[in-house]
């Protein structure tokens, strides 16, 4: 090799000289990488990937790394090697090649209004510029290999498969996918659909394979279902071709988690012990004692509530000297559940709406459809499912009419739904804010409405019903403000002018504040002694209830985030929130992980131009979820996925004028007391429960009315040799004696 370099040197002393020795290499290094090409076949003998073969793995980012790792180290090692020594060859380590780039926070990376935004993620670059070159080096080196090789033979395409599926999920159109399919970036967007297709009969047989009857496991899985409406808007209108809307039902299955199951008693998990549980519960005698909180629990509130008080004041106005010996920031854990990523399995869209009792039985019959199941297995078992109270009431509606009966296929008694936490903590909290909203139109009433407009939100837009987790995060905000302006009143510099530096005190004067602000505005002695005053402090009185009521709905959001929801069974506290990145302190409820999934659907349909029609939803898409997708370009582009939980902050000017209208308000009475009818009175929710409670035990001395639809499932069934009977079909003469009532 020596003699060549100095034959090269003495050859490169002339500029004639130098072209000819470029044209030798050049021959040469094309000699060279002519014979370097990817194995002819199907793959893994070859490099061909047949979208009609195609699995969920080939879109891994693990799989696609051997793909990479295979044509630049085994297939062109050449060409990958040269053009990565020539990006490199730019010089990367000088700080004058290095691309200008303003690395965004963590909470502006993401738009909110994005499915990622609302899904917690966002993305960061690398911060060490030279890696950041020399990764995008390595990725440039890598696509070019890539285009090469299916430039030169189009069954090369693992690289183009991959990005063909990648680009229609994030909304490319047809005519750049055409250019891209040119170039030798993305196979043609019909082999998408197909590898698409593909992936959805694979999704229909691992939904089949899980709901199949095992041994051992006498429980199915937990089915969740939501509606959607998707309006298919047509432009140009004709006879038979109009806009209309879709309402139809979405869903996924929810796979018990093994090691959970294999510490349960299966045989405290059949449908047999169901039933004898709910007959116990039928004839259960309710006592109005079990409404009220035990003096355990009455701690344990008043430790949550002085933690919510102390985070308010560590966040915006002092911190103790010694923070692991003070109060702490978070409430007391009861028993959290573990964070293991949940392993779930869409449904296909169902035509069919949970709106009614007809809907509802339609909606069953799909899922027995896709679950490849007979009616007679899928009634033979205890079926879990989650649903929003609508669904469930419409459930209820069809179990009603069919009572009774003893076909398990009409007398749906194995069908257990459980309310959705999330919806369960809207529909609270949506009462518990309109109840104290106040009147907008009255500019002297000193509701929530006068809160959020000082903290800059519009109060006509907190509820609504499109978006019920922007309304529970106002509700946060709002009762952080005013615990803030409690603090500041104890503190008593509520009229002084405060900077952003938080101040540090002693831990035990930090406590005290804690203590004394709890004594004083959020103790049970405090909104009795308010109320005892009469109407001279209404506004006193309104607030202490407010901050009560809102109390309860922050920690609920705040305990199911943290996985630690408190006093029930072990199999219903799994079975209520996931952890989708199997991360501590990243739960949601279930039904608002499918909202988010409804979501993206309609992100996709939206962004995927005139081409994405509803089967294609119904029959395509569904079964895959493109979240991956969108996350692999960030991927390929040097950025990592962050999941991150959200958290409502409040900025210093928002604080400031809350303490303005505070003050100006007299929200706590503290300078001068109320006019006789100055302000009306609001009623405290608890007390108003109790005596609603009470004239109900008059009126219905058994409550019977918190044990409704119990009682639909305490005829025996009939045998297993009884005939098979679709959903809302009348039974035939082998069920004589069974009364059966007309279907919707």
């Amino acid at each position: 090799m020596d003699l060549v370099v100095a034959l090269r040197n003495e050859v490169n002393r002339t500029n004639v000289g130098r072209k000819a020795w470029s044209q030798f290499i050049l021959h040469e290094a094309i000699l060279i990488a002519s014979t370097q090409v990817p194995p002819r076949g199907n793959y893994p003998d070859g490099r061909f990937h047949s979208s009609a073969t195609v699995t969920k793995s080939f879109f891994t980012p693990h799989e696609m790394e051997v793909h990479d790792k295979n044509l630049t180290e085994h297939n062109m090692p050449f060409i990958y090697n040269l053009l990565l020594a020539t990006l490199n060859r730019a010089g990367v380590d000088d700080p004058v090649h290095l691309e200008e780039v303003t690395t965004p926070g963590p909470a502006g990376v993401v738009d909110n209004l994005t499915p990622e935004g609302l899904d917690g993620i966002s993305y960061a670059q690398e911060s060490d510029g030279i890696k950041r070159a020399q990764r995008r080096g390595r990725r440039l080196a890598t696509t070019i290999c890539a285009m090469m090789a299916y430039s030169q033979n189009r069954r090369n395409n693992a690289f183009q498969l991959h990005n063909s599926v990648r680009f229609y999920a994030c909304g490319v159109s047809d005519r750049v996918h055409e250019y891209l399919n040119y170039i030798g970036l993305a196979s043609l967007r019909s082999t998408a659909l197909s590898a698409l297709k593909t992936l959805s009969q694979e999704g229909e047989k691992e939904i089949r394979k899980a709901m199949r009857i095992a041994g051992g496991m006498p429980i199915s899985p937990t089915i969740c279902i939501d509606n959607i409406d998707i309006e298919q808007h047509v432009h140009q209108l004709t006879v038979g071709n109009r806009s209309h809307m879709f309402r139809g039902t979405w869903g996924y299955i929810h796979l018990p988690n093994k090691q959970l199951v294999a510490n349960l008693d299966p045989s405290e998990l059949s449908l047999e012990t169901f039933l004898k549980a709910m007959h116990t519960v039928e004839r259960l005698e309710i006592q109005p004692h079990m409404f009220l909180p035990s003096p355990s629990e009455q701690l344990h509130e008043k430790n949550v509530i002085k933690s919510q008080i102390a985070k308010v004041l560590y966040d915006y106005l002092a911190v103790p000297n010694g923070k692991s010996t003070s109060i702490s920031t978070d409430p007391p854990p009861l028993d959290p559940i573990s964070p293991e990523k949940p392993d779930l399995l869409m449904l296909k869209l169902m035509d069919a709406s949970d709106n009614s009792a007809e809907g509802i039985g339609q909606v069953f019959e799909s899922i027995i459809g896709q679950t490849g199941m007979s009616s007679k297995d899928f009634f033979a078992r205890l079926q879990p499912m989650d649903g929003d109270l609508g669904t469930v009431q419409n459930f209820n509606c069809l179990r009603a009419q069919r009572f009774p009966s003893a076909v398990p296929q009409n007398r749906l008694d194995n069908i257990f739904f459980q309310l959705g936490a999330s919806h369960t903590l809207w529909n609270i909290g949506s009462n518990i804010f309109t109840h104290h909203f106040g009147n907008p139109k009255d500019t002297d009433n000193c509701g929530a409405w006068q809160h959020l407009e000082a903290l800059g939100f519009p109060s006509e837009k907190a509820i609504q019903k499109k978006d019920f987790s922007l309304m529970i995060n106002q509700m946060e905000r709002v009762y952080e403000a005013i615990v803030y302006y409690c603090l500041r009143v104890v503190m008593k510099n509520n009229n002084h002018n405060l900077t952003s530096d938080k101040l540090r005190i002693p831990t035990g004067q930090w406590e005290g504040i804690v203590n004394e602000c709890y004594d004083r505005f959020l103790s049970p002695q405090a909104r009795s002694a308010a109320a005892a005053k009469g109407p001279s402090h209404h506004k006193l009185s309104n607030t202490l209830v407010q901050l009560h009521d809102f109390s309860t709905v922050v920690e609920a959001k705040r305990a199911m985030k943290a996985r630690d929801i408190g006093r029930l069974s072990k199999y219903l506290k799994h079975n209520l929130l996931i952890s989708p990145s199997g991360r501590p302190g990243h739960f949601v409820a279930k039904d608002y992980w499918l909202e988010i999934q409804n979501y993206w659907i309609k992100f996709l349909y939206n962004n995927n131009g005139t081409g994405t029609q509803l089967d294609r939803l119904r029959n395509v898409f569904l079964l895959n979820i493109f979240l991956s997708m969108f996350q692999s370009l960030k991927n390929d582009c040097g950025a990592k996925v962050i999941h991150q939980s959200h958290k409502n902050s409040l900025p210093t000017r928002s604080l400031e004028m809350f303490t303005m209208l505070g003050n100006n308000r007299d929200i706590l009475t503290i300078y001068s007391a109320n006019k006789i009818g100055e302000v009306d009175k609001v009623d405290d929710t608890y007390k108003s429960g109790i005596q609603k409670l009470k004239k109900m035990i008059c009126t219905d001395k058994d409550l019977k009315r918190f044990k409704k639809h119990i009682y639909y499932q305490l005829k025996p069934r009939a045998n297993s040799k009884s005939k098979n009977v679709t959903i809302g079909e009348l039974p035939d003469a082998s069920d004589a004696g069974d009364s059966q009532s007309e279907d919707m």
